[in-house]
């Protein structure tokens, strides 16, 4: 799947997400508001996530492109975002990347929610990045 396919699904899925109000069938899934870098505008996404007490975590494989994605670079420019999911409601989050055993955990519990982020990394040759987003304070 390529990144112009990945932006029109995400088109169709957000209206559906909205009059669905999140309650998916399938893995838990939230959406994301970053600022854009460059723009300084508000972007948003759907993502899966793992529910990770106060926090979640993110992956930012878009498919196993080459590429890191938007919302992953809008983040490490400014790392204050905000979420909404059916089962958290609002919250207004910061991100920080996982590393080293916390990362490798977090990968095992995702790979249960969602096998096909193995497909995704062996596809590319950059190490895709877990995202933990935390209550903001």
């Amino acid at each position: 799947m390529g990144p112009r396919l990945i932006r029109v699904l995400t088109r169709i899925q957000q209206p559906l997400f909205t009059l669905m109000r999140g309650r998916w069938q399938g893995p838990p899934t939230l959406r994301l508001w970053t600022r854009g870098r460059r723009s300084g505008r508000e972007r948003s996404v759907l993502l899966l996530y793992l529910d990770d007490g106060p926090r979640v975590i993110v992956v930012g494989s878009y498919g196993g492109h080459s590429e890191h994605p938007q919302w992953w670079k809008n983040l490490l420019a400014e790392p204050n975002c905000r979420i909404w999911s059916a089962k958290r409601g609002a919250e207004a989050m910061v991100a920080s990347e996982l590393d080293g055993e916390e990362r490798e955990a977090a990968w095992e519990r995702l790979l249960s929610l969602y096998s096909s982020y193995a497909a995704y990394q062996q596809k590319t040759s950059r190490r895709i990045p877990l995202v933990a987003l935390s209550p903001a304070e």
